[in-house]
């Protein structure tokens, strides 16, 4: 079973004696406490379905009615939302719900209707979930905020890891990726992490990683096309702003925009035109991998449009003072922008690129050494939830779930 995480006082008293070994000099990255807490956690795997697109849009999630793994769900989610959502953006939200149709994709809205039916729930609590990654105010101060990227607190890492690594000589169209989500959410919500074969003519056309609640995606896969996951930038950005930008303009979700992507694009370029030409409610990364040599770049996404892009094999435009040094075969993406500095407070930058050039350096790119990248210390750490390898040209696709718990088991128990 999947043992609950501390309760937010306790979790702020430990991360208050975090913030005085930080005081002292010494970065969370070195503590050796939080090492040997990652070294304690459980992998496990995430529930799987099978979601039909052939549906109409109100009757795809009904596949979620009636499941006992999803019979706390109602409780849960209530419980999370009167933790960590202020009450001040509730107003907000019925907002959203009233244009329901404007704020979101009209088929994902009408998705969202048939969820909240098959959960059991509210359509503002859905609206919420699938709003998650714009609350990042979640908690009374910066240590309980929980959802996107770098604490001004400066006492632990940001939201995310995300690598692409091209193979050699003769699996030079493998594209490797390996996503960390380092969300640190609340084991309430963590058994609830999905993965979902989006399926057409009965045929799967993608896969993707996400919380049960969620119609957008964290991450995603479309054999044969690209695999694309998203990445905090700028802390996603102020959160009435991109509530209000919702609202007012239809801006989209990054969440949503991934999902649409790989609907609707059946190519690495195609994929990356659709990400990069749709206006967002926040700043987001998009770390992109195709199926063939040299596909691959992180996407730098303004609200409104892309604030650069970084290919395989092509020198970064704007790190004109080289302080992100990668070789050109990979490209590493955290939560801040390439061309500049990693702050020494959240440096997992320059060790996960030196243990790339570790591990997959000499010899075949594939998923162990990928997986060893991605679960080395600190790019993996006590806030990554998920670890995911994924190669568009082979269709490899596997998730790990990290729980405080007994391994073996499915996150749904």
């Amino acid at each position: 079973n999947n043992s609950a995480r501390p309760p937010p006082s306790v979790t702020r008293t430990m991360r208050f004696s975090l913030s005085v070994i930080v005081g002292a000099g010494a970065w969370w990255t070195s503590d050796a406490g939080l090492k040997a807490q990652v070294a304690a956690r459980a992998p496990v795997k995430p529930i799987k379905i099978s979601l039909d697109l052939d549906q109409a849009p109100a009757d795809r999630w009904k596949v979620l009615q009636g499941d006992a793994r999803f019979a706390t769900y109602k409780q849960d989610m209530t419980n999370y939302i009167g933790t960590y959502i202020p009450k001040a953006l509730l107003p907000l939200v019925a907002d959203i719900v009233a244009g329901l149709r404007k704020a979101f994709y009209a088929d994902y809205a009408a998705e969202m209707e048939g969820l909240a039916t098959a959960l059991g729930v509210s359509i503002g609590d859905i609206v919420i979930a699938n709003l998650i990654y714009q609350l990042e105010n979640i908690g009374v101060t910066c240590d309980q905020r929980n959802v996107t990227g770098p604490c001004p607190a400066k006492t632990g890492p940001g939201m995310c890891t995300g690598v692409i690594v091209n193979g050699r000589e003769d699996r030079e169209d493998e594209i490797w990726q390996g996503r960390n989500l380092d969300w640190n959410l609340d084991a309430s919500l963590l058994k609830y992490v999905l993965q979902v074969d989006y399926q057409k003519a009965n045929q799967t056309l993608f896969t993707a990683v996400q919380i049960a609640g969620e119609v957008g995606i964290l991450h995603g896969m479309r054999k044969g096309a690209f695999s694309v996951q998203l990445d905090a930038r700028d802390e996603g950005g102020s959160v009435v702003t991109n509530l209000l930008e919702l609202i007012a303009k239809g801006a989209k979700t990054p969440t949503h925009v991934m999902r649409k992507a790989l609907e609707t694009a059946a190519t690495f370029d195609a994929g990356v035109d659709a990400l990069s030409g749709t206006e967002m409610a926040n700043p987001a990364y998009f770390i992109v991998a195709g199926a063939a040599k040299g596909e691959g770049a992180i996407l730098s996404m303004d609200r409104k449009a892309s604030a650069d892009t970084w290919h395989l094999y092509e020198e970064s435009a704007k790190d004109t003072k080289h302080v992100n040094p990668q070789q050109e075969w990979f490209r590493l993406q955290t939560n801040y922008d390439h061309w500049t500095a990693a702050p020494t407070y959240d440096d997992r930058r320059a060790p996960g690129v030196a243990h790339v050039g570790q591990f997959c350096g000499d010899g075949v790119v594939d998923q162990a050494c990928m997986t060893k990248v991605m679960t080395t210390w600190p790019t993996q750490n006590h806030h990554t939830d998920v670890t995911s390898i994924m190669c568009p040209r082979t269709g490899y696709f596997d998730v790990t779930v990290w729980i405080n718990g007994t391994a073996g088991e499915s996150v749904l128990v």
